[in-house]
């Protein structure tokens, strides 16, 4: 599974950088990004847009919850995206197209009960960038697509197996969100 994850994930900045790479590079505009919906689930997470062109852009952001509250319930979970920005007007403004990748992994525990899942997935989306000011944005977006990947999904690494509870495990292709996201962008120059 992680050699597969490690050549998708070649694949897609392959295929990122192709599709930039006809264009001169116009790295004086960055961004920092954060997403204001991770942030109100308790998720810290932090991103960079690079501006390549005049209307393209390069996204890449990181999301990590370490939280083990008890030994009962606990909710970490990774994600790592990057992606591609095709703006309509001019880069870090109004309406853009993306193609995103995300590599993901999360363990969620209830009592006895959990969940494991790990994936790679590769989506379009759509954005608009609302200036509030100068130097400040807010960029709600939304990015579908598929992923490969598995979910155990029981009590097999919680519960010790003689408890009698038995353990699914799935893996193949699903749809999901690749991006879900009202961002709050601040634009460094």
């Amino acid at each position: 599974m992680i050699m597969k994850k490690s050549i998708l994930i070649n694949i897609v900045f392959a295929a990122i950088m192709m599709m930039v790479s006809q264009a001169p590079l116009k790295a004086q505009r960055m961004a920092l990004t954060s997403n204001l919906l991770e942030d109100a689930v308790l998720t810290p997470n932090l991103g960079l847009d690079i501006v390549v062109s005049d209307r393209q852009s390069l996204a890449f952001d990181v999301s990590y919850a370490p939280y083990k509250l008890t030994e009962k319930f606990h909710n970490k979970h990774m994600a790592i995206r990057a992606g591609y920005k095709y703006w309509f007007s001019q880069a870090l403004y109004a309406h853009y197209i993306s193609i995103d990748g995300v590599v993901s992994s999360s363990d969620v525990r209830i009592g006895n009960l959990g969940a494991r899942d790990e994936y790679v997935g590769l989506g379009v989306g759509y954005g608009y960038s609302f200036i509030i000011s100068k130097r400040l944005n807010i960029v709600p977006n939304v990015g579908i697509g598929f992923a490969y990947g598995s979910r155990y999904k029981g009590t097999d690494h919680m519960v010790k197996p003689n408890e009698g509870v038995q353990a699914t495990s799935r893996t193949g292709f699903k749809p999901i969100l690749t991006r879900l996201a009202i961002t709050i962008q601040y634009v460094l120059r």
